[in-house]
């Protein structure tokens, strides 16, 4: 569910400290919704927290300032130049501050910032004079901004497609509303009634109960990638001569020993299928790598079949009728591991070994 919020909605919570932001924010780190930012709705709130945010630290510079002039002890004074210095620094560095803020934002809530496209200009200028939509007349300059963010969700509609937009400026609202695959909502109170939210509000109360340890989990994929990468060889398949069977090994019983592994990638955890179950998260993970193998291998068929396979003999005397063979294949298998709820709210995240199974085992030609 793709969202956009307006500059009219956003600035009467410019701090993303109330219920809200908060929920929608948990909604899209669980990626139950993806919050698209215009990049004129980040400049038009980061330009007007700048000016007020300055505006704020000059008043409370020049008051704190005017107190030795009110009868404060001069020790105490000396004190209070020491914050008059650090807010100065943070009023030089006011615009870094501002853009760290919502950088944190962005990242936390796995939002995307949408650059205006090159076209934008261009089309908002022509409806400007013709006076076509968002505009409500020709030549209507305080609407340029809206006309931006206009275009700009139609051009992330083409990208994502249908778009739930919330604004409570009547106009522009009614203007994204009567586009295409796009659902204008004047308030968050009234995208709660819509239907597509209710069946992700049913979605999110199922997970409600480990949803931030699903987040954290979502948040520490490292962790589980690298368990995954360590643990892969020495606790799965503990060590060497670790038996396995496929059809792409030339022996009798299509047995092999694995006596190495190399090249171990992640390919994937999946993360959108974590499941919960008394207490423990199970995680389900792809991994491929090279399996180094020996198996015995009738001494016709090695002549049979190691012009093509990079097989090599390790004891060409084991018995008159068999080989010792050692060949390397591609393997690609799933994994599934699991940790305890505890462990991941305590951020210790003590992964256990559940279930490998080998899913490929593909010949390496010469």
């Amino acid at each position: 569910m793709n969202i956009v919020i307006d500059t009219s909605i956003l600035q009467r919570d410019r701090g993303f400290l109330q219920s809200d932001i908060l929920l929608l924010k948990k909604l899209a780190k669980l990626d139950l919704i993806k919050i698209h930012i215009p990049w004129i709705v980040y400049k038009e709130l980061t330009s007007q927290n700048i000016k007020e945010s300055n505006s704020v630290l000059i008043r409370s510079i020049s008051e704190i300032s005017s107190l030795n002039k009110k009868g404060i002890s001069k020790e105490d004074y000396l004190e209070l130049e020491k914050a008059i210095y650090q807010l100065n620094s943070l009023k030089d560095s006011l615009d870094k501050s501002i853009d760290k803020h919502w950088a944190d934002f962005i990242n936390d809530s796995k939002a995307t910032l949408h650059e205006i496209n090159d076209e934008h200009g261009k089309l908002v200028m022509t409806s400007y004079f013709t006076g076509e939509k968002p505009f409500p007349e020709p030549k209507s300059r305080k609407d340029i901004p809206d006309a931006f963010i206009y275009e700009a969700i139609k051009s992330i509609r083409e990208k994502v497609g249908e778009i739930h937009f919330i604004c409570a400026d009547n106009k522009l609202r009614n203007s994204i509303d009567e586009l295409d695959y796009c659902t204008g909502f004047s308030s968050y109170a009234d995208f709660y009634k819509s239907p597509k939210y209710v069946e992700i509000e049913s979605e999110y109360k199922k997970i409600e109960h480990y949803s931030d340890e699903l987040i954290l989990l979502r948040e520490n994929v490292d962790k589980i990638s690298k368990f995954a990468e360590n643990e892969i060889y020495g606790d799965v398949f503990a060590g060497n001569d670790q038996v396995i069977t496929n059809e792409s090994i030339l022996s009798d019983d299509r047995e092999g020993a694995i006596q190495d592994m190399e090249d171990v990638t992640i390919d994937m955890v999946h993360l959108d299928t974590i499941q919960f179950v008394d207490g423990i998260f199970y995680i389900s993970i792809d991994i491929s790598g090279k399996f180094g193998i020996e198996y015995f291998m009738y001494k016709s068929d090695y002549y049979m079949e190691a012009e093509d396979r990079n097989i090599s003999i390790i004891d060409d005397d084991w018995n008159k009728h068999y080989f010792l063979v050692y060949e390397i294949f591609n393997v690609k298998l799933s994994y599934q591991c699991s940790v305890e709820q505890d462990s991941v709210r305590r951020k210790e995240f003590e992964f256990e070994t559940e279930q490998v199974i080998i899913e490929e085992l593909n010949i390496i030609n010469k």
